[in-house]
């Protein structure tokens, strides 16, 4: 079940892809813990989906353009609070999906953007005692050739916010850990929190989010029961046995 509306946090994704998709958010964020000056920023949407029928779509929280004259970079901030087991490889997919979405047909391989995917996580999913996690691509037998692909996958575990040396990258990790919200950036996140609680649009479009999510869990559990349903039938169990079980009638039993 989602969270009541009233209860949601920073930490929790529609709430967090709400208030870093504000341009002055997501790029005093950027330029904190990337430690890069970004003078223009356009947020690409929050919750973005791409759909394409041939492939599984993606939701990303928070995609972002730096639109510096003379600069070309991509990002992709994620807030994770689980450890689904497959985070890297994850990255991997928002990486092709990024450059599926910045490289439109006829553009040269040569015009696809520096892309930083960010994950911020609560645990240490690496278990190498480590407060954040910086990843891009080198030769295996020589670490200092770096392939120069541009890409770049970065991890940053909040919990561990009080080993982090850098001082502005260690604010926004204690917030994110405690919603602790002392200096003027925080509380001006924290602001838009609960700004955002009291917008009946923003608590209609996460009801709507919701009930979408609702409708799909209740389809996959349908799909689900049929799936079983029509594997009993083949194997050659009654029906009457099978419906009782599974709540589908006999004739959709029938129909599998």
């Amino acid at each position: 079940m989602m969270k009541r509306y009233e209860d949601l946090d920073i930490t929790d994704n529609f709430m967090f892809a709400k208030v870093f998709s504000n341009k002055d958010v997501a790029k005093d964020f950027l330029q904190s813990v990337l430690k890069i000056q970004i003078e223009k920023i356009s947020v690409v949407g929050e919750a973005t989906t791409q759909e394409d029928p041939f492939h599984k779509s993606v939701r990303f929280d928070v995609v972002a353009k730096d639109d510096t004259p003379g600069a070309a970079r991509y990002f992709d901030i994620e807030m994770q609070m689980e450890n689904t087991g497959e985070l890297p490889k994850r990255a991997r997919y928002y990486q092709s999906m990024c450059d599926l979405d910045a490289l439109g047909k006829g553009v040269d391989y040569d015009e696809l953007r520096e892309q930083f995917i960010l994950f911020i996580c609560p645990m240490d999913f690496f278990g190498k005692g480590k407060a954040i996690y910086r990843f891009e691509n080198r030769e295996a037998s020589d670490p200092n050739i770096l392939m120069g692909d541009l890409t770049y996958k970065n991890y940053y575990i909040f919990k561990k916010y009080g080993e982090i040396e850098d001082k502005s990258t260690r604010e926004y990790m204690q917030y994110f850990a405690t919603q602790k919200h002392e200096s003027e950036k925080m509380k001006r996140i924290q602001e838009l929190v609960e700004k955002y609680r009291r917008d009946p649009i923003t608590r209609k479009a996460y009801m709507t989010l919701e009930q979408e999510l609702n409708i799909r869990y209740k389809k996959g559990r349908i799909d689900e029961r049929k799936k079983m349903a029509k594997g009993f039938r083949d194997a050659g169990f009654p029906v009457e046995a099978i419906a009782k079980q599974t709540g589908l009638t006999k004739e959709e039993i029938l129909a599998l």
